[in-house]
């Protein structure tokens, strides 16, 4: 088990002062407090499959969301990739390797709807092959799924938290 935090920062999202740590690890988060999951999945290429949700404030974006009650952040991640690129993995198919790791310091608003500590777990899963082209499933939050090289991803994503995972030696 190894834990080795990769960044540290905060986000305009969190109303009230707080700690978000991106964390490269090999363990999963606590299950209690763990309230979202991402998968990261390349082909290769290189290429990593992003979804695009087109609504104010959010665009390319790694797939992933809240976990369903009862339901584990593998299991989570994969739901997560098929319901927003229409790609399905079985979360056999997935690895666990980095948390986003939220600790509030000031007590939570009114409304708030996350523990004090929280945690989003990242997968990554690696295909043999190149990526198929892919879409997101009708009724989904996203309206589209490419496969997007490094420079795009960056040029896209360029404030995202999780951008600085594609800099972790070990292939996505």
């Amino acid at each position: 088990m190894t834990h080795t935090v990769k960044a540290t920062t905060t986000v305009p999202w969190i109303p009230v002062a707080h700690r978000l740590d991106l964390i490269l690890t090999d363990t999963l988060p606590p299950a209690g407090a763990t309230t979202s999951a991402f998968a990261f999945v390349s082909d290769e290429a290189g290429r990593t499959l992003m979804t695009y949700v087109d609504r104010e404030g959010r665009g390319w974006d790694i797939p992933g969301g809240h976990l369903d009650p009862g339901e584990g952040a593998t299991e989570a991640a994969a739901r997560e990739l098929y319901e927003e690129t229409g790609l399905h993995l079985p979360s056999s198919a997935l690895s666990i390797f980095a948390w986003q790791r939220i600790e509030l310091l000031e007590p939570p608003p009114a409304g708030y709807r996350y523990p004090a500590l929280a945690y989003m777990a990242m997968f990554r899963a690696a295909l043999p092959g190149p990526g198929s082209p892919t879409r997101p499933p009708e009724g989904s939050e996203s309206t589209r799924a490419d496969w997007l090289s490094r420079p795009d991803i960056e040029r896209l994503c360029g404030r995202r938290t999780w951008l600085v995972l594609l800099d972790d030696p070990a292939p996505l």
